[in-house]
């Protein structure tokens, strides 16, 4: 892969998680999560991408969510779990910088990687999409971005974004919304 090829992230929020916990890290997919997580790894596998590394969020319900969704692909990618994620989605106080510090985190991908999936919490994943995608050159990316917009970014909605050149020099507005998909009902 060279600097100019193109890359994709995978934007995948966790799916629905058991609303009582003690500790919010250890929270578990409920029932209804777990059909989403396996709609969503369906969808993927469907799409054809092939993502070669996975940078999940610590926390249990987005592990849980990667489980079902890497299931359903047709080969399984790297996977490096994330507590970085995790902090920086959490933490309301830091939402600006933590959209900094998840382009960071973006940044560390190797550049043989072509297709990348970050699963994480909302409201960070939601924002990096505003940040990251640029609008106004495409109608039907523009429409991707309205329907993002409008959803929330739902439990277990991914996100498809496209990039040219190389990971270190991802930054706002450098992206094209090319695909979303969010359960139904």
């Amino acid at each position: 892969m060279t600097a100019d090829d193109v890359r994709r992230i995978v934007l995948v929020r966790h799916a629905q998680a058991e609303r009582e916990t003690a500790v919010d890290h250890e929270r578990r997919l409920d029932g209804r999560g777990r059909t989403e997580a396996s709609s969503a790894g369906r969808w993927l596998a469907e799409s054809g991408i092939a993502p070669a590394l996975a940078r999940v969020s610590s926390a249990r319900r987005t592990s849980e969510t990667w489980e079902r969704v890497r299931a359903a692909l047709p080969r399984a990618p790297e996977t490096v779990h994330e507590r970085r994620i995790y902090d920086v989605s959490v933490d309301i106080h830091r939402r600006e910088a933590g959209i900094d510090e998840l382009i960071a985190i973006l940044r560390e991908t190797p550049e043989a990687v072509g297709d990348l999936v970050v699963v994480g919490h909302n409201p960070s994943l939601h924002d990096l999409v505003d940040v990251l995608a640029v609008r106004g050159r495409d109608a039907a990316e523009d429409e991707l971005s309205e329907r993002v917009a409008r959803s929330g970014f739902p439990t277990a909605a991914v996100a498809v974004l496209t990039v040219d050149g190389p990971w270190r020099s991802l930054g706002p507005g450098l992206a094209r919304m090319t695909g979303f998909w969010a359960p139904t009902g």
